[in-house]
Protein backbone atom coordinates (compact mmCIF):
# COMPACT_ATOMS: atom_id res chain seq x y z
CA UNK A 1 0.00 0.00 0.00
CA UNK A 2 1.30 3.37 -0.85
CA UNK A 3 2.29 6.05 1.84
CA UNK A 4 -0.07 8.78 2.16
CA UNK A 5 1.32 11.87 1.00
CA UNK A 6 3.18 14.38 3.24
CA UNK A 7 0.99 16.98 4.99
CA UNK A 8 2.36 20.57 4.10
CA UNK A 9 0.96 22.24 6.95
CA UNK A 10 -1.74 22.12 9.66
CA UNK A 11 -5.17 23.50 9.06
CA UNK A 12 -4.77 26.34 10.73
CA UNK A 13 -8.09 27.34 12.94
CA UNK A 14 -9.60 30.53 15.18
CA UNK A 15 -12.09 29.37 18.03
CA UNK A 16 -14.76 31.77 18.84
CA UNK A 17 -17.39 30.99 21.14
CA UNK A 18 -18.35 33.03 24.64
CA UNK A 19 -18.19 29.60 26.51
CA UNK A 20 -15.30 28.82 27.72
CA UNK A 21 -16.12 25.46 28.84
CA UNK A 22 -17.45 24.67 25.58
CA UNK A 23 -14.51 26.14 23.36
CA UNK A 24 -11.72 24.87 25.89
CA UNK A 25 -13.40 21.12 24.76
CA UNK A 26 -13.17 22.13 21.20
CA UNK A 27 -9.37 23.74 21.43
CA UNK A 28 -8.42 20.35 22.91
CA UNK A 29 -10.15 18.38 20.31
CA UNK A 30 -8.73 20.26 17.11
CA UNK A 31 -4.96 20.26 19.26
CA UNK A 32 -5.34 16.90 19.29
CA UNK A 33 -6.39 15.99 15.87
CA UNK A 34 -2.95 16.09 13.53
CA UNK A 35 -3.56 18.05 10.89
CA UNK A 36 -5.00 20.69 12.67
CA UNK A 37 -4.23 23.30 15.03
CA UNK A 38 -5.79 26.41 16.81
CA UNK A 39 -3.75 29.57 16.47
CA UNK A 40 -5.77 31.43 18.47
CA UNK A 41 -9.25 31.75 20.27
CA UNK A 42 -11.72 34.50 21.20
CA UNK A 43 -14.49 34.55 23.65
CA UNK A 44 -16.35 37.72 22.40
CA UNK A 45 -17.54 38.98 18.55
CA UNK A 46 -14.98 42.35 18.84
CA UNK A 47 -11.88 39.80 20.30
CA UNK A 48 -12.73 37.01 17.28
CA UNK A 49 -12.42 40.05 14.77
CA UNK A 50 -9.35 41.40 16.01
CA UNK A 51 -8.12 37.33 16.46
CA UNK A 52 -8.94 37.09 12.51
CA UNK A 53 -6.88 40.06 11.43
CA UNK A 54 -4.06 39.32 13.30
CA UNK A 55 -3.50 35.82 12.34
CA UNK A 56 -5.50 34.73 9.37
CA UNK A 57 -6.62 31.56 9.95
CA UNK A 58 -7.09 29.19 7.22
CA UNK A 59 -10.63 28.33 9.38
CA UNK A 60 -12.80 29.80 11.94
CA UNK A 61 -15.43 28.58 13.60
CA UNK A 62 -17.94 30.96 15.48
CA UNK A 63 -20.62 30.32 17.91
CA UNK A 64 -23.98 32.22 16.55
CA UNK A 65 -24.39 33.88 19.90
CA UNK A 66 -22.04 36.22 22.22
CA UNK A 67 -21.02 39.39 23.59
CA UNK A 68 -20.46 42.32 21.28
CA UNK A 69 -22.24 41.11 18.26
CA UNK A 70 -23.91 37.92 17.24
CA UNK A 71 -22.18 35.52 14.85
CA UNK A 72 -23.82 36.82 11.46
CA UNK A 73 -22.01 40.09 12.15
CA UNK A 74 -18.21 38.46 12.60
CA UNK A 75 -18.83 36.20 9.59
CA UNK A 76 -19.32 39.62 8.01
CA UNK A 77 -16.63 41.60 9.49
CA UNK A 78 -14.11 38.92 8.77
CA UNK A 79 -15.55 38.46 5.14
CA UNK A 80 -14.94 42.19 4.53
CA UNK A 81 -11.84 41.46 5.60
CA UNK A 82 -10.72 38.95 3.72
CA UNK A 83 -13.57 37.38 1.15
CA UNK A 84 -12.46 34.51 0.57
CA UNK A 85 -12.57 33.80 4.83
CA UNK A 86 -13.89 29.95 5.53
CA UNK A 87 -16.09 30.18 8.53
CA UNK A 88 -17.72 27.33 10.00
CA UNK A 89 -20.58 28.03 12.45
CA UNK A 90 -21.04 25.97 15.75
CA UNK A 91 -24.39 26.55 17.58
CA UNK A 92 -27.32 25.38 19.47
CA UNK A 93 -29.82 26.63 17.11
CA UNK A 94 -31.24 24.07 14.55
CA UNK A 95 -34.36 25.26 12.48
CA UNK A 96 -33.47 27.32 9.17
CA UNK A 97 -33.81 30.77 9.90
CA UNK A 98 -30.55 30.85 11.92
CA UNK A 99 -28.57 28.62 9.20
CA UNK A 100 -30.24 30.87 6.40
CA UNK A 101 -28.90 34.10 8.37
CA UNK A 102 -25.65 32.57 8.08
CA UNK A 103 -24.80 31.18 5.06
CA UNK A 104 -25.80 34.75 3.60
CA UNK A 105 -23.68 36.25 5.28
CA UNK A 106 -20.71 33.73 4.13
CA UNK A 107 -20.14 30.24 6.17
CA UNK A 108 -19.56 27.40 4.34
CA UNK A 109 -20.56 25.71 7.37
CA UNK A 110 -23.53 25.56 9.67
CA UNK A 111 -23.25 22.30 12.75
CA UNK A 112 -24.83 21.87 15.80
CA UNK A 113 -22.94 22.08 18.84
CA UNK A 114 -23.92 18.43 19.31
CA UNK A 115 -21.91 17.52 16.12
CA UNK A 116 -19.65 14.63 17.07
CA UNK A 117 -15.87 15.21 17.34
CA UNK A 118 -15.11 12.95 13.82
CA UNK A 119 -17.84 15.10 11.66
CA UNK A 120 -16.03 17.68 13.11
CA UNK A 121 -13.06 17.74 11.89
CA UNK A 122 -14.39 15.80 8.53
CA UNK A 123 -16.72 19.63 8.28
CA UNK A 124 -13.48 21.74 8.74
CA UNK A 125 -11.37 19.56 6.54
CA UNK A 126 -13.99 19.93 3.74
CA UNK A 127 -14.77 23.72 4.35
CA UNK A 128 -10.61 24.06 3.89
CA UNK A 129 -10.91 22.31 0.56
CA UNK A 130 -13.28 24.76 -0.54
CA UNK A 131 -17.07 22.87 0.29
CA UNK A 132 -20.03 22.94 2.34
CA UNK A 133 -21.42 21.32 5.06
CA UNK A 134 -25.01 21.45 7.03
CA UNK A 135 -25.97 19.47 9.53
CA UNK A 136 -29.05 16.92 8.49
CA UNK A 137 -31.33 18.29 10.55
CA UNK A 138 -30.72 22.14 9.35
CA UNK A 139 -31.00 21.05 6.06
CA UNK A 140 -33.89 19.26 5.95
CA UNK A 141 -35.23 22.23 7.71
CA UNK A 142 -34.21 24.46 4.97
CA UNK A 143 -36.04 22.45 2.15
CA UNK A 144 -38.97 21.91 4.10
CA UNK A 145 -39.31 26.20 4.61
CA UNK A 146 -38.56 27.73 1.31
CA UNK A 147 -37.06 31.66 1.83
CA UNK A 148 -40.43 32.76 0.11
CA UNK A 149 -41.55 31.77 3.95
CA UNK A 150 -39.39 33.85 5.79
CA UNK A 151 -40.60 36.51 8.54
CA UNK A 152 -40.40 39.88 7.96
CA UNK A 153 -38.13 42.33 11.05
CA UNK A 154 -41.53 43.60 11.44
CA UNK A 155 -43.33 39.99 11.74
CA UNK A 156 -40.97 39.16 13.84
CA UNK A 157 -41.04 42.27 16.23
CA UNK A 158 -44.52 41.55 16.74
CA UNK A 159 -44.21 37.80 17.49
CA UNK A 160 -41.41 38.52 19.90
CA UNK A 161 -44.20 40.85 21.99
CA UNK A 162 -46.78 37.99 21.67
CA UNK A 163 -44.35 35.60 23.03
CA UNK A 164 -43.65 37.68 26.22
CA UNK A 165 -47.59 37.77 26.65
CA UNK A 166 -48.42 41.54 25.09
CA UNK A 167 -51.95 41.76 24.03
CA UNK A 168 -52.34 43.57 20.04
CA UNK A 169 -52.66 46.94 21.56
CA UNK A 170 -49.56 46.66 24.05
CA UNK A 171 -47.67 45.75 20.73
CA UNK A 172 -48.66 48.29 19.17
CA UNK A 173 -48.40 50.92 21.41
CA UNK A 174 -44.36 49.57 22.03
CA UNK A 175 -43.82 49.23 18.09
CA UNK A 176 -45.82 53.30 17.36
CA UNK A 177 -48.34 51.45 15.05
CA UNK A 178 -52.10 50.88 15.23
CA UNK A 179 -53.94 47.94 16.89
CA UNK A 180 -55.30 46.90 12.86
CA UNK A 181 -51.85 46.83 11.66
CA UNK A 182 -50.46 44.89 13.94
CA UNK A 183 -53.11 42.60 13.61
CA UNK A 184 -52.43 42.59 9.75
CA UNK A 185 -48.92 41.64 10.06
CA UNK A 186 -49.90 39.23 12.74
CA UNK A 187 -51.91 37.07 10.13
CA UNK A 188 -49.45 37.17 7.48
CA UNK A 189 -47.00 35.66 10.22
CA UNK A 190 -49.72 33.47 10.99
CA UNK A 191 -50.10 32.39 7.33
CA UNK A 192 -46.40 31.82 6.66
CA UNK A 193 -45.60 29.73 9.54
CA UNK A 194 -49.10 27.77 8.74
CA UNK A 195 -50.30 28.38 12.29
CA UNK A 196 -53.56 27.87 13.94
CA UNK A 197 -53.57 31.11 16.33
CA UNK A 198 -51.14 33.63 17.91
CA UNK A 199 -49.52 30.72 20.21
CA UNK A 200 -48.88 28.65 17.53
CA UNK A 201 -47.63 30.96 15.71
CA UNK A 202 -44.91 32.19 18.48
CA UNK A 203 -44.11 28.35 18.97
CA UNK A 204 -43.11 27.50 15.28
CA UNK A 205 -41.30 30.93 15.46
CA UNK A 206 -39.11 29.66 18.29
CA UNK A 207 -38.41 26.36 16.73
CA UNK A 208 -37.88 27.60 13.62
CA UNK A 209 -35.00 30.16 14.84
CA UNK A 210 -36.76 33.42 14.44
CA UNK A 211 -37.47 33.84 18.59
CA UNK A 212 -34.48 32.68 21.15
Amino acid sequence: MAAAPPMTHAIRILVVDDHPVYRAGIVALIDSTPDMTVVAEAEDALMGIAAFERTRPDVTLVDLVMPGTDGVGVIKAIRLIDPAARVVVLTTYGGDTQARRALAAGAQAYLLKTTAGNDLAAAIRGVHAGRHHISASVARDLADHPATKVLSEREVSILRGAAAGLENKQIAERLGLSPETIKEHLSHAMSKLHANNRTHAVAIAIERGFLR
